[in-house]
């Protein structure tokens, strides 16, 4: 009798690990209204009206200003020029999605787009509960990052798409890891949609060869992006589109003077400048630098999937994410959102030791086995602590000054010192398991 409540008792604390109990769910969404109530007080008294939101972040001139200026009228236009608007990057699919809106006018559209903005930020609050085997205090701690982030806040201020691409590319990891490969597909071709760098994250697949998935992929964006918009505007107005968008694209030479460019050679440049020395002519080295350290992050996920690491999809989606300010041309604010996430994994990693530490499943059964060295932890929180400052509202509003936060590429700063963590903590264990003889 005695073996058999033994016996449940363990059960029940090994399903503990991988999903928080359903009876926590309460104090969960008690303690994430609480914190969001905290921090909606703590910016209602710092900018109490949007005037002094626009005097501190100046690249709003009203609430949801990018989907006024660009989001809105791409819908007007979609079916009438087939052509996208000034300034609207994104492909012929979102425009098409983007037409739902003028039916309604632009006040009921503005409502329906905060309610969509406020949906997926619970979204990605819940993406964390459903990945993240952690307890409930680091769950709040993540609501906290979260919420206080400035990218988060940056986006909902200006309406713009960057949460809802965070949170398809989580979903994908949600729905792929329950066996729903073509729904996970089709959330990654929903992320390509906004902006084609998503692409990228196909690299954990491509490293352990899983052609299933690829394929669903391969199908899903082709659908998204030439299939559907193909029916409804036309092949050839479809290829003008794009047309259109490889136009913008070459002509947006002056991102590179852009103080809120979060781009390795831009922010290089840009800090070059500020010391008096003029490196427009290393930009090409610049470049070659950038790509450099993608690969090598390419090559380091290779590492973690062939190591066959506990969460090894997981961590691998964050090399990814901390991969695209050496990728993505623009890397602007707003496409940081992310960094709260790994932050709080990593905070995982450090405060809940051996089951979190990304080794396999044998070496955690090791009696020997240690989840992190003192000397490592102590350099990860060195690396953790100023991320967690550089990407946070209040230090922003201590900075008080967007264009000079970007200047200085805060972010970028906070993105280098999370990606340097994630090599401290996975790079000695995928070579240990690789190095291993075989059983």
């Amino acid at each position: 009798m005695k073996w058999r409540r033994a016996t449940r008792t363990r059960i029940s604390g090994a399903d503990d690990t991988h999903a928080p109990p359903h009876g926590r769910i309460v104090t969960f969404v008690i303690g994430t209204t609480g914190i969001a109530l905290l921090l909606f007080a703590y910016l209602a008294v710092t900018w109490r009206n949007f005037a002094g939101v626009t005097n501190s972040i100046n690249a709003f001139t009203e609430l949801f200003s990018d989907f006024v200026i660009y989001y809105y009228p791409m819908g007007e236009a979609i079916f009438h020029t087939e052509l996208p608007v000034s300034g609207f990057l994104y492909s012929p699919f979102i425009a098409i999605l983007m037409a739902v809106f003028p039916p309604l006018g632009l006040t009921s559209s503005l409502v329906l787009w905060g309610v969509l903005q406020v949906f997926f930020v619970i979204l990605y609050l819940l993406l964390f509960r459903w990945l993240v085997p952690a307890g409930l205090q680091i769950q709040l701690l993540f609501v906290t990052f979260a919420l206080s982030s400035f990218p988060l806040v940056l986006n909902l201020l200006g309406g713009q798409v960057s949460v809802f691409m965070v949170v398809a590319i989580l979903g994908l990891l949600v729905l792929n890891k329950r066996g729903h490969c073509a729904a996970g597909a089709g959330l990654l071709a929903f992320a390509v949609s906004f902006k084609f760098y998503p692409i990228i994250f196909l690299a954990p697949f491509a490293t352990r060869r899983d052609k299933r998935f690829l394929l669903f992929a391969a199908a899903a964006c082709g659908g998204f992006l030439v299939v559907v918009p193909g029916i409804l505007l036309g092949f050839g107005d479809t290829l003008s589109f794009f047309g259109a968008l490889l136009d913008s694209f070459r002509e947006s030479s002056w991102v590179t003077d852009n103080p809120h460019s979060q781009y390795f050679p831009h922010l290089i440049l840009r800090l070059a400048d500020a010391m008096g020395h003029d490196a427009r002519a290393h930009l090409p080295l610049l470049y070659w630098i950038a790509y450099g350290i993608a690969a090598a992050n390419m090559g380091l996920i290779f590492l973690v999937q062939r190591a066959r690491l506990r969460n090894a999809d997981l961590w691998s989606f964050q090399l990814v994410f901390l991969t695209i300010p050496f990728v993505l041309k623009t890397s602007w604010p707003h496409d940081f959102v992310f960094l709260s996430f790994t932050q709080a994994l990593l905070i995982w990693w450090l405060l809940e030791g051996e089951k979190a530490t990304p080794g396999t499943d044998t070496e955690r059964k090791r009696p020997h086995a240690s989840a992190c060295p003192r000397g490592r932890t102590i350099v990860m929180f060195f690396l953790l602590l100023p991320s967690i400052v550089f990407s946070n509202i209040v230090f922003f509003n201590l900075f008080g000054d967007f264009s000079r936060y970007g200047f200085y590429g805060f972010l970028f700063w906070a993105n280098l010192l999370l990606l340097i963590a994630l090599y401290v903590q996975l790079l000695p264990p995928s070579l240990r398991r690789i190095q291993q003889p075989p059983a």
